[in-house]
């Protein structure tokens, strides 16, 4: 084993949820939330969000990306979904170890990166037939406060769909609510429209009093969520 390897022998790693890496800082939660500045931010945001990474099922057809992790390095282990090679032994599985430090500063605009978080991998889920939902992070399931984007086809026609709760009332860019309690909205399917998506999908989140590493995407899988019991 390397020198410089963050885990040593009998190091105890625990599964952890983990939200959506801004600023070059993300938050893991075990037994509570932490936030962490990533060393290397930019490979940790280009490993996950795009349906490689290993999920944990948080309620029926909803998943969240999760890690193992060891507080005492701030060492974060992210395993892939799918098997890289299986011999008599056993599979084997990849993964990626990146190391934190407890945060000093912020880089750049987080909630210009939670945007362009929320892009992606909306566009990649809607390739596996997944919606998501930027929701606050954590073990629980959503509190009532969500932004869920999906692809359906109605029609004919492609759609993109942004429904919220709460309705983002005094918001320059979503357009007025008759109800309070939430608010959808639909344009044909571009990527104009999906990055619009994400747009106002950040504007509702940025009115919850919550930060942008407060957050995480929850995949769906319809056929799972959606069928009746």
């Amino acid at each position: 084993m390397a020198d410089d390897f963050p885990l040593s022998e009998g190091t105890t790693l625990t599964t952890a949820v983990f939200g959506v890496p801004v600023g070059g800082l993300v938050q893991v939660w075990t037994d509570q939330p932490t936030v962490w500045r990533l060393l290397d931010a930019a490979a940790f945001s280009d490993a996950v969000g795009k349906g490689s990474v290993a999920r944990t099922q948080i309620s029926p057809g909803r998943y969240r990306e999760a890690c193992l992790f060891d507080v005492e390095t701030g060492t974060l282990v992210i395993q892939d979904r799918e098997f890289t090679e299986r011999t008599d032994a056993g599979y084997q599985i990849g993964g990626r170890v990146f190391t934190a430090e407890p945060p000093s500063e912020v880089f750049g605009d987080p909630w210009e990166d939670l945007s362009t978080a929320v892009f992606r991998a909306a566009g990649e889920a809607f390739a596996r037939g997944e919606l998501i939902v930027v929701e606050p992070g954590g073990w629980d399931d959503s509190d009532g406060r969500y932004c869920l984007i999906g692809a359906f086809h109605d029609e004919g026609v492609d759609q993109i769909v942004l429904e919220t709760a709460p309705a983002p009332t005094g918001s320059e860019v979503w357009p007025a609510a008759d109800d309070e309690t939430g608010q959808t909205i639909s344009a044909p399917a571009s990527d104009d429209s999906l990055r619009g998506a994400g747009t106002l999908a950040i504007d509702a989140v940025n009115r919850w009093g919550v930060a942008p590493w407060d957050v995480t995407i929850t995949y769906v899988v319809p056929a799972e969520a959606f069928t009746e019991k």
